[in-house]
């Protein structure tokens, strides 16, 4: 069960209560293009296509190569100049090498995992479970 429609639907629901943050996290030792798949999905952030090109990855997890990343780049209309340089670069290695430095620091071993206020929750969980979370703490913070 893919992490974005359950983010997608907090955001919705929770608009000003709630504050999404991702950070790279590719399990290069399971997944041979996940450090490249990281980097674009950054170079995609540059021209706000983060989610579109993440999903295009998610559901298209056997194409992963430089090639097939610019391929799905250019089929969501980036412009295409702009990601290849971008990629090509290297530009987005020490912050993703930085995002995973946290995570393996604050007990992170796989993908999907996610924080809600402190609390870890490792492996895709329904919404329901994410909801029963972000009531938890909302509750705990106006009472405070």
């Amino acid at each position: 069960m893919p992490c974005f429609p359950q983010l997608e639907r907090i955001e919705a629901e929770y608009k000003d209560k709630v504050r999404v943050v991702y950070l790279q996290f590719p399990l290069a030792s399971m997944h041979l293009h996940a450090r490249k798949a990281a980097e674009a999905s950054l170079c995609a952030y540059e021209q706000n296509k983060f989610w579109q090109l993440h999903d295009a990855m998610f559901n298209d997890q056997q194409n992963l190569t430089v090639d097939d990343l610019k391929q799905k780049a250019a089929k969501l209309s980036l412009d295409t100049a702009a990601f290849n340089s971008c990629l090509d670069s290297g530009k987005y290695l020490a912050e993703i090498q930085s995002d995973m430095e946290e995570g393996v620091r604050v007990g992170i071993s796989g993908t999907p995992a996610m924080f809600i206020n402190g609390r870890l929750l490792i492996g895709a969980q329904p919404y329901g479970e994410i909801q029963k979370i972000i009531e938890d703490e909302l509750r705990r913070s106006a009472s405070e």
